[in-house]
């Protein structure tokens, strides 16, 4: 018996997209969030310059066309912990109902790029399986990967505790910062590591953030009612922009529109 090929990208586009497919004039009010890690993954972590996070939604254009907006955004260090995204930080802006060619440049998706075209097919399957069954749950948020801060050992021996993220744990767990400080370090590639939200006043002296993509989810589906509100804010020590980018203006321009999906019951995480 033959075995069957398993059909390309390109061909799996089509399949969803091609000969006008897809022509939906409305909007589905939920967006997705995946990840390209673009470097090596050790025991769950990455570091943030290596990863780049990326979202999928529905977007009316000012010129009345449905694009369904596939963009990218990286992370780096900043005073408060890590800054996701913004304009500097945005690494691709892409329609993903665009057909995809070769060499293409711009908001259309080069053939090349395997590796995004199967994370926004996947995405957009999320989205569709989402929109057809309204019963589905999913979060309330959307959800942004837990960051450790990687520290030399001198620097490590002089760490301490601070903000309220830790000061909340140390409430519900009874512990004393320093006790909660010492069990949470483990070592990693000859750096001492420690949960980012609790040492994020030590910014300065910290050698390498990491990401913990070990209890992070490959796909997360979440509500979009608002933009840009629900694409950007702060989430402990990091904050997130997935809305500007530097290869185009933002403009808001979505309307709510109630397609029976508003009333699914939501995962509080």
């Amino acid at each position: 018996m033959l075995a069957l090929s398993k059909p390309s990208l390109v061909a799996r586009w089509h399949r969803r997209f091609g000969a006008g497919r897809r022509q939906r004039v409305w909007t589905r009010p939920v967006a997705g969030l995946g990840y390209l890690a673009n470097g090596p993954v050790i025991d769950g972590l990455i570091e943030i310059e290596h990863l780049v996070l990326v979202v999928l939604y529905d977007e009316p254009r000012s010129n009345g066309r449905l694009a369904l907006r596939l963009a990218g955004f990286s992370g780096t260090a900043a005073p408060w912990g890590v800054k996701w995204g913004g304009p500097e930080q945005c690494r691709f802006d892409k329609d993903l109902l665009l057909r995809p060619t070769r060499h293409a440049r711009g908001q259309r998706i080069d053939t090349a790029s395997k590796k995004l075209l199967q994370v926004g097919l996947q995405l957009d399957r999320q989205l569709e399986k989402h929109a057809r069954y309204p019963g589905l749950v999913y979060r309330n948020r959307l959800q942004l990967p837990r960051l450790r801060a990687g520290f030399r050992a001198l620097d490590a021996a002089r760490v301490t505790g601070d903000g309220p993220e830790l000061a909340e744990y140390c409430r519900r767990s009874g512990k004393s910062a320093c006790q909660a400080l010492y069990e949470a370090r483990y070592f990693h590639e000859g750096l001492t590591m420690f949960p980012l939200a609790w040492v994020s006043h030590l910014w300065e002296n910290v050698t390498a953030v990491f990401v913990d993509l070990d209890r992070f989810p490959r796909w997360q589906v979440f509500p979009l009612r608002r933009l840009p509100e629900d694409l950007q804010g702060f989430s402990g020590a990091a904050e997130y922009d997935f809305v500007n980018s530097r290869f185009r203006s933002f403009t808001p321009h979505r309307e709510a529109r109630p397609i029976g999906i508003l009333n699914k019951r939501l995962l509080v995480e």
